[in-house]
């Protein structure tokens, strides 16, 4: 019974004995590699939740840059139906498209500028001629034909933005980044 309660002790022995000497060198070698392997690893995690949160962020942003994109869309539009607009539709615009400073990036803050300063340029061409008060507007003659002018290529300006826009846009809002 002595010999049973050895057995498991020898066997244990037995197969310390066989191990080659070199396997504390190996145990050394894996020691070393571990901390590495665990950096490695933990950069990897942080890279992946970094992407995972960037992800997210343009999730959260999403709606948000949509109104935004709807207000240029609608603007244009009401320029393209109506000829021109009113001072009241530029302020609108500008006070809906507000947000978009925090949004999107230089391009777009600048083409948002732009149309509301040429929005406000062809309002005050269209008063010139047909001011809203229901006054008499410029005469029939150079002056009114070169306000006519300028308006027509506002006008023609604003027709192509609706391409620029959508480009602009399209590049920021998507998720598939």
């Amino acid at each position: 019974m002595n010999k049973m309660k050895n057995q498991p002790e020898q066997l244990f022995n037995i197969a310390i004995k066989s191990l080659p000497e070199s396997t504390t060198s190996l145990i050394d070698l894996f020691s070393a590699l571990l901390t590495p392997t665990i950096a490695l690893i933990m950069v990897y995690i942080a890279y992946q939740q970094y992407k995972v949160n960037e992800q997210r962020l343009k999730h959260e942003t999403y709606e948000n840059r949509i109104k935004i994109y709807k207000s240029v869309n609608k603007f244009i539009s009401q320029i393209t139906a109506n000829g021109h607009p009113t001072y009241t539709e530029c302020h609108i615009f500008y006070s809906e498209a507000s947000e978009a400073a925090f949004l999107f990036n230089s391009k777009i803050i600048t083409h948002i500028e732009d149309l509301y300063q040429k929005g406000i340029d062809l309002s005050s061409l269209q008063e010139e001629l047909y001011p809203s008060d229901g006054s008499k507007g410029i005469e029939v003659g150079e002056e009114r034909t070169s306000i006519s002018q300028q308006k027509s290529i506002l006008f023609k300006w604003f027709v192509a933005q609706l391409e620029v826009s959508q480009k602009l846009f399209t590049a920021e809002i998507g998720l598939k980044k």
